[in-house]
């Protein structure tokens, strides 16, 4: 499994979005163009593709957790997360949830669709601050969120 996690690892990296030029140095586009661009996400509502489709790895190429040592997870993790960061994404995941439930959604981000921007930052979002219903389950932050807000607009 160590020569596979290696591989994987390598692939991770050259899926990596290659170092942009700032979009206020970047004159290819006028600010007209950059308008219609903006138009035409509008018109076609969600994304046309996931993100696999930009960066050329598949979920699929991910082991199960249970297969991985915790230090395998952590390495994926952290490999991963500048994937994303290299796309201008992000993905917003608790800072305590257990490495290998972050693993989990980690991975999943490949199968989400996105837009991919030149400027900014995009975020998946799992919670949608439902407590009953949040993934992260009791590591999430919207228990807290909900209760805080709570105590701010009493009835």
């Amino acid at each position: 499994m160590e020569k596979y996690i290696a591989q994987l690892l390598e692939d991770i990296k050259a899926a990596q979005r290659p170092v942009q030029e700032p979009f206020w140095m970047n004159e290819t586009k006028s600010f007209e163009e950059e308008m219609a661009e903006i138009e035409r996400w509008i018109e076609r509502g969600e994304p046309e593709h996931d993100f696999s489709y930009y960066c050329g790895l598949k979920s699929y190429q991910f082991p199960p957790e249970e297969r991985l040592t915790s230090k395998q997870v952590k390495t994926l993790n952290e490999a991963l997360k500048d994937l994303l960061f290299s796309w201008n994404l992000a993905a917003d995941i608790p800072r305590k949830l257990p490495a290998r439930m972050a693993y989990l959604f980690l991975v999943s981000t490949l199968d989400l669709k996105v837009e991919i921007v030149d400027s900014g930052c995009i975020t998946f979002e799992f919670c949608h601050y439902e407590p009953k219903t949040c993934p992260f389950k009791k590591y999430c932050t919207c228990r807290k969120f909900k209760d805080e807000m709570k105590k701010v607009f009493k009835p």
